[in-house]
């Protein structure tokens, strides 16, 4: 059998294969012969024959992919996240930062629906939502109002 990338082959191709050669490993192939055979390292061939030795032929069959129980917000819990990021700020929630990021977002997920996200789980899923993210505008905090206006890009100043 010629190499073969396992991303682009199905599960229940790969779990043939699996059977297939641990069937001809208890027949007396060696795993050196296997591995050729299959196009996989040794160390996969082992890994095949550890999962037989413990749970039998049953253990080589594709598990099904995990993924985080209540990982979804619904959509009320959508609706109320953006409401959360559009009327609040992070200080609100006790974070130094006055600037929303996924980390502090999944912090809040994770205190106000009592579900864990992953920041980048919650970074696609703002996106998704429509909202991006953005530059803060840079201006000067201690800047007086009433001394500077702008202009045409440049500052004028009203105490010449």
């Amino acid at each position: 059998m010629s190499k073969l990338d396992g991303r682009k082959v199905s599960h229940s191709l790969r779990e043939a294969i699996r059977i297939e050669a641990i069937q001809k490993w208890i027949d007396g192939e060696t795993v050196q012969s296997l591995s050729k055979e299959y196009g996989t390292d040794t160390s996969c061939i082992y890994r095949w024959i550890g999962r037989y030795r413990k749970g039998g032929m049953e253990a080589l069959k594709t598990r099904p992919i995990g993924h985080f129980k209540n990982a979804k917000l619904t959509p009320e819990q959508q609706e109320a996240l953006v409401n959360i990021i559009l009327t609040k700020d992070p200080t609100y929630y006790g974070f130094y930062k006055a600037l929303w990021s996924r980390d502090i977002v999944a912090a809040v997920i994770k205190t106000e629906f009592d579900i864990t996200m992953h920041p980048a789980a919650v970074g696609k899923m703002l996106k998704r939502i429509g909202l991006t993210p953005q530059r803060p505008v840079r201006k000067a905090w201690q800047q007086d109002e009433k001394k500077s206006t702008r202009i045409s890009g440049y500052a004028l100043s009203s105490a010449s």
